[in-house]
């Protein structure tokens, strides 16, 4: 039997919400979905926030929200999950990929700096593995040449530079809560806003386009809302939120104590970053051909 990936973290408690929510027939929308933001709110530190059906859903409705066009040109960095790619070419967005460092895998402002251009319109940045990229010289940066900037905290909720909590530097940082995630819903996303004008865009946007007058839309709208019943799972699991975050960082350091870093290195944090580790990334060094790669992760397999 391998080892799984992560094994989600759901308790006694949070099956107690679920059955709450399924008991109560409101199982679309429900008190648990307004109740699950005003948690996330307070943990976050941050005002405007809404839940979403996915990490990607929330991806999608922060492009709809900034009005992009087929044709405008973001940048994302070139290594890191590809929702944000994913939804971007899926709109017909030019995407324009930067390089990260070699020791974090984030990527970092000079880098950005060779591929940025007049036409940019948006610079998305990735905190990977539950690490951070230096987000307060970007930000510092995006609102000098006046660039949106998008968090994808979806691997680093928890995760905090200096004392400031991932995902609420930019414009708008967004989250992923599925079965793999220190916060999870079993599918999920959230996303934040500095911008009240941005947060009311988004509660047209992620529910068809209206909000007062039922079916009376004022934008081309879309269903990705997140459901009563996983709003409970979450409102549940935040609740525990700092007991979760201490297992995952206990298993890491299990992880780096236990293993000889002799023929690779484990990933660097950002001196200025209390991380809560998404997973444990491993960089093999220069003498691993591609054929001792594969035979690693074949024999890390039958693990």
């Amino acid at each position: 039997m391998s080892i799984p990936f992560a094994k989600p973290l759901i308790n006694k408690q949070d099956i107690k919400h679920l059955n709450i929510a399924a008991k109560s027939q409101w199982i679309s929308k429900g008190k648990y979905v307004t109740n699950f933001e005003k948690k996330l709110s307070n943990y976050l530190n941050t005002k405007y926030v809404g839940v979403t059906s996915s990490g990607s859903s929330a991806i999608m409705l922060a492009f709809l929200i900034l009005g992009l066009k087929p044709g405008d040109e973001i940048i994302l960095p070139g290594y890191g999950f590809l929702a944000a790619a994913n939804v971007a070419k899926t709109l017909g967005l030019k995407v324009v990929f930067s390089d990260v460092d070699l020791e974090s895998y984030c990527v970092d402002l000079e880098k950005i700096k060779k591929v940025i251009t007049k036409k940019t319109k948006l610079i998305i940045v990735i905190h990977l593995y539950g690490n951070m990229c230096d987000i307060e010289k970007i930000a510092s940066f995006c609102k000098s040449k006046k660039i949106f900037l998008l968090e994808d905290s979806a691997q680093s909720i928890g995760s905090r530079f200096k004392n400031k909590q991932s995902g609420t530097f930019g414009d708008m940082g967004v989250y992923s809560f599925t079965a793999t995630k220190t916060l999870t819903t079993g599918e999920g996303g959230a996303i934040i806003f500095k911008s009240k004008k941005f947060y009311k865009k988004f509660l047209l946007y992620r529910s068809y386009g209206y909000i007062k007058e039922r079916y009376y839309c004022l934008v081309h709208g879309h269903n990705l809302r997140m459901s009563n019943l996983l709003a409970a799972i979450g409102y549940s699991q935040i609740s525990r939120i700092s007991q979760i975050e201490r297992k995952r960082k206990q298993i890491y350091l299990q992880y780096q104590n236990q293993l000889k870093q002799k023929n690779y290195t484990l990933q660097k944090f950002n001196k200025n970053v209390s991380a809560v580790p998404w997973a444990l990334a491993i960089k093999l060094h220069s003498n691993f051909t591609q054929k001792k790669r594969n035979l690693v992760i074949k024999k890390l397999k039958k693990v």
